[in-house]
């Protein structure tokens, strides 16, 4: 992974004081997002995934004071749910929620021959929706600040 050069001011960092989630930060674009968040002033970004010893090895060299790691299989509403409340138990908050993991179909298909299989769809499609499920109940609970949720861009989604 090539390293950053420039350093940002503090009054640059655009996430100070966030807390956020990662999922598939172990490799890819999930890793590089979990680096840019952490430059960024991030108090902590938890990674979220199943590749124990790549994210074990991520998460160390961005540093223990800045990036955690949660084993979490993100097709398993379970282990989604225990993520985002070991998150707002340890750092009282969720500020944003980067779901990256995601699974390729083993086969070369088109579009019309797509097979969604019950692992594909789970991991690439479930995990979506019980992401923002769970998320958007932690931030009704008291992880969210002025009332909003900041779960999608800038502005933050409104609760209901």
């Amino acid at each position: 992974m090539a390293e950053c050069t420039s350093t940002p001011t503090n009054s640059s960092l655009r996430l100070t004081a966030k807390v956020a989630i990662v999922t598939g930060g172990a490799s890819g674009i999930g890793e590089a997002t979990a680096r840019v968040f952490a430059e960024q002033g991030a108090r902590m970004v938890v990674i979220a995934d199943i590749q124990d010893d790549l994210v074990n090895r991520v998460a160390a060299s961005i540093g223990t004071h800045r990036c955690t790691y949660v084993h979490c299989d993100v097709a398993d509403e379970e282990q989604v749910k225990y993520l985002v409340q070991t998150t707002v138990n340890a750092y009282g908050q969720i500020d944003i929620m980067f779901r990256n993991a995601g699974i390729a179909s083993p086969s070369k298909q088109t579009v019309s021959e797509l097979d969604m299989s019950q692992q594909l769809f789970a991991v690439n499609m479930h995990t979506w929706n019980s992401g923002v499920r769970e998320t958007r109940s932690a931030c009704d609970i008291g992880g969210a600040r002025e009332g909003k949720h900041y779960l999608h861009g800038e502005r933050g989604w409104q609760p209901r």
